[in-house]
This record gives structure tokens, C-alpha cells and sequence, in this order.
């Protein structure tokens, strides 16, 4: 399939680390030999005469492992990523070791290493990981009271969790299926009022963003997926002339290369803060995604595209109790009837509820049901700054709220609790067929704190993630039709 795992960007990055890599193994058999070799003699001789696994050297190839799990990881499980893993784990399996301790610690970390690679088998059981991991430790531990002066360190426990997920991903796919990630209030700026410590700008410099320094650790799932979209609630500006609101939230224009870097190709504009900085702001923040190739919706501007081979067009309205509530949901209506076709996909966002509420309103369900009754294929909500309900409604999903995601407007974290919504869909009878809904549960900040946002989300893994779930099935079991079962990945036995 051709999915976004193949693109340029990722095969650039790709080479990059394979040369990191043979350089690495050049440097282990230099140190050996004393020769002098180039990255190419380097992978020759190696191969005929695997390198020694020595004190020197473990935290070196250790590290080298590391890397491949970040490499996995961030281009979503990319051909050119799980072949340098395979490369690597062929290379481990040949290596030479003299003490029993190491080869015990060398052994486990080889068999971790081919766990992950087996999630890219469709049939690989979740826990593949779990069952290994535990043994990895002990080894390590076992190394360090050995040899104490090696100071090592453990593998993060997040590059085994993302690598695992990014090839989980893969392994999930089938022909004929489209799978989508969609999450909630995105912005890259902070209303003016907030503490200047913990604006945007300055904590984005504090700790010397990049491009993909907010998606960071969402990659694993924005790089696996054939389309992500977000709910761009911000201008993307530089204008200082404001609306006389109470928050007034942009995103500077350089901040919309954001989205391409980490593989969001849609942003949803329908809401209450693309127009804070008024037509002018508006115009910016349209011209700043046309810049970076990154496609937008709006009310009364759909957004229509070919994804693998399926029609799917993008709605979006902003409706919270300002409009007369039976015309402008006979608008909604008449569009989805409009552009539904009976081989096509329809996605309403909806920019609706009240903050903070864990349920929705009254309205919220009317127009859900009745927007679903008209055609459309599921509905994603955001505006309550908080996971809301979800319902399942004659087969078809109602996302209530899909909480904030990477919100700049959210400094002090009201709602820590979000999630990556990865939806598949597939034709069948030359009809639009919903296939799954998983959750990736995903804390909104990854710096520990439950006050201070570092706007980089942080998927999570174990009793975090479950306490995510847990929250989404009480709030859900609340409603008719509430959805109280999610599918999530969670590789490890009881982390």
C-alpha cells in the first residue's frame, strides 16, 4: 500500500541513521583491530568477523539500539526503519562475546528487539513484549552489579512502548482499509493574559523546538496512518488587532511547518478562534497552510480527497448555542445529504458542548443522531476541553469531545486526559463500512507536571493509560448507546 511511511522524508532520515550505524560498527572494529577502515570495509569485515561484545563496547551498541528504536518509532514502522532493525538484530545474533553476564544481558536485548519486530505480523500477540521484557531487566540488573563501573543505564521504557506501537500500527493494516488518526484543540500560541513563563513561544524556545519538537511523541501514529487530522483552534498570524473576547489565541505562521514535519495532512478551522484576529488573521492562518501543503475545512468549505483509493470528504461547523438551533441543523443536514454518495466516506466535525462538562448536551445528541440519520459516517467533536462520551449510534460513532491535544491555550493543564482517535474504515458491497475505533490514551503534557503544559503530549502506556480508559467508560456508560469497550495497545504484562 502506498501509505505515508514511504515518503521521501522518511527514506532521507532513513540513510542518515544506516551511515550513523555502519559508522558505529566501524568504530567497535577499529578499536578491536587497531586498522583503519572505511564505513564499507567496516560492514565487510564485520560480517566476516563479528565484533567482540566487550565492557568497551556494550553501552556503544546499546546505545545503537536505542537509536533504531527511535528510528522505528518515528517514521511509524517505515520498510527503511524495520530493515535496519532486522539488520541490527542479524548483527546482534553474530556478535562475539567472552563473559556470561554480558552475553546473558546482549541475549535479552536481542530478543526485545525481535519482539518488536514481530508487530509487524498481523497475528502477533499484544504482549509479545511483555513476555520478554522482565528478562531484559533482570540481565541488566545482573550487568550492573558485575560491573558497576559501566554505569548502564536502561533502555526507556517510551522507545520500546512507540517502536512497538509504530510497528503494531503496520501490522494492523489490511487491504482496502483506511485508517485515520483525529485529535482535539491544537494550537501553537497562548492567550495574551497567561504567565509569561509558560506562553508558547517562550516554553517552545526553552526547550529549543524544532518542527517536530510538539508532535514528537506522536509520531509512531501520525507516520502509520494513511491521513491525521487536527482541530487547528488558533490564527496563524502575526496581526495584533484582536476581538474584544476573552481569549484570543494565535499560532505563529512559521508554526503551521508543524504539521507536515510530523505527518498531519488536515486541519479542521471550524471553531470559535481561527477568526480571533478578525478576516486579516483569517487570511494569514489560510496562507500559512497553503504555504506548508497542509489541506483545511472550514463551514461551507469542504475538504474532499482520494485516500487509497477512497473518496472522503471533511465537514466542519462551529455551533455552540449561537445559532438557531433547527435551521442551522437542517444546514448540516442538507450538506451531508449532499455530499454522501454510497461509496464514499463522510466525517463531520462538530465544534460543540460546553467546556468542562463530561457528558453532552441535549442538543449534542439531537443533532448527532440526526446528522448520522442523514448519511454521515461518524462524528468528531472537540471544543470542551475534556474527553467527552462516546456514543455508537445505529453502527456508526458519535466522538462527543476529543479533549484538548497539544492546546497552547491550555497553560496549567484544566484536562490533562486526551487521546489519539485512530479510526478504520473499508468498502464492502461498494458501501462505506466502519471497522474499528482505537484509542492511543495520551496525557497532554510529557514533563511530569499537572500544572505546567510543555504542549508536547505524551501517548502513555500501563496504569497511565488505563486510568485514560477507565475515564472514557465511565463517562461513556452515563449515556444510551455509550461506548464502554476501547481497543488500545498496550505491549507490556503490568506496566
Amino acid at each position: 500500500m502506498n501509505r505515508k511511511r514511504r515518503r521521501r522524508k522518511l527514506k532521507k532520515r532513513a540513510w542518515v541513521l544506516l551511515a550513523v550505524i555502519l559508522l558505529g560498527i566501524g568504530t567497535i572494529i577499529f578499536s578491536i583491530t587497531g586498522g583503519d577502515s572505511s564505513p564499507s570495509e567496516a560492514k565487510k569485515e564485520a560480517e566476516q568477523n563479528p565484533p567482540m561484545l566487550t565492557k568497551d563496547s556494550v553501552k556503544e551498541l546499546t546505545k545503537q539500539a536505542e537509536d533504531v528504536l527511535k528510528q522505528v518509532a518515528s517514521s511509524g514502522g517505515s520498510p527503511e526503519a524495520i530493515d535496519e532493525l532486522s539488520q541490527f538484530i542479524k548483527q546482534s545474533e553474530q556478535t562475539k562475546v567472552n563473559d556470561e553476564v554480558l552475553e546473558d544481558y546482549w541475549q535479552q536485548l536481542t530478543i526485545c528487539l525481535k519482539a518488536i519486530a514481530s508487530y509487524q505480523e498481523p497475528k502477533t500477540e499484544e504482549k509479545a513484549l511483555g513476555k520478554v521484557y522482565p528478562a531484559y531487566l533482570t540481565a541488566l540488573e545482573k550487568l550492573k552489579e558485575a560491573h558497576p563501573s559501566l554505569d548502564m543505564e536502561e533502555i526507556n521504557p517510551y522507545h520500546w512502548f512507540y517502536a512497538a506501537a509504530a510497528n503494531y500500527e503496520q501490522g494492523q493494516q489490511k487491504e482496502g482499509q483506511i485508517t485515520l488518526s483525529m485529535v482535539g484543540d491544537t494550537s501553537f500560541g497562548t492567550y495574551p493574559e497567561a504567565p509569561d513563563h509558560l506562553q508558547f513561544d517562550t516554553v517552545f524556545e526553552k526547550n529549543n523546538g524544532d518542527n517536530q519538537y510538539v508532535f514528537k511523541n506522536s509520531l509512531p501514529w501520525f507516520h502509520s496512518d494513511d491521513y491525521t487530522v487536527i482541530n487547528a483552534e488558533s490564527a496563524f498570524t502575526t496581526e495584533t488587532e484582536a476581538q474584544d473576547k476573552k481569549w484570543r489565541i494565535k499560532s505563529h505562521p512559521t508554526y503551521a511547518a508543524f504539521l507536515p514535519a510530523s505527518g498531519v495532512e488536515a486541519a479542521n478551522l471550524a471553531n470559535n478562534h481561527t477568526m480571533d484576529y478578525f478576516e486579516a488573521g483569517y487570511e494569514d492562518t489560510l496562507e500559512a497552510f497553503k504555504k506548508h501543503d497542509v489541506a483545511v475545512f472550514n463551514e461551507d468549505m469542504p475538504l474532499t480527497k482520494n485516500i487509497n483509493g477512497m473518496e472522503t470528504v471533511f465537514l466542519g461547523y462551529d455551533y455552540r448555542y449561537r445559532k438557531s438551533t433547527d435551521s442551522y441543523l437542517q444546514h448540516i443536514i442538507q450538506d451531508v445529504q449532499t455530499y454522501k454518495k454510497e461509496d464514499n466516506l463522510v466525517i463531520v466535525n462538530m465544534h460543540w458542548g460546553i467546556e468542562y462538562m463530561e457528558t453532552p448536551a441535549t442538543y449534542q445528541t439531537k443533532f448527532g443522531h440526526a446528522i448520522i440519520d442523514a448519511g454521515a459516517d461518524i462524528i468528531i467533536g472537540h471544543h470542551p476541553h475534556r474527553l467527552q462520551s462516546v456514543e455508537k449510534y445505529n453502527g456508526k460513532y458519535i466522538i462527543y469531545s476529543m479533549g484538548d491535544y497539544a492546546f497552547g491555550a491550555d497553560p496549567t493543564l484544566k484536562s490533562r486526559q486526551t487521546a489519539i482517535f485512530r479510526l478504520t474504515f473499508a468498502k464492502e458491497n461498494n458501501a462505506v463500512i466502519t471497522k474499528g475505533l482505537r484509542i492511543v490514551p495520551t496525557l497532554e503534557n510529557s514533563n511530569d507536571s499537572e500544572t505546567e503544559n510543555n504542549y508536547q503530549p505524551l501517548p502513555v502506556f500501563g496504569k497511565d493509560a488505563k486510568d485514560i480508559v477507565d475515564e472514557l467508560v465511565r463517562i461513556s456508560s452515563i449515556i444510551p448507546n455509550g461506548v464502554t469497550e476501547y481497543d488500545y495497545f498496550n505491549p507490556f504484562l503490568d506496566m
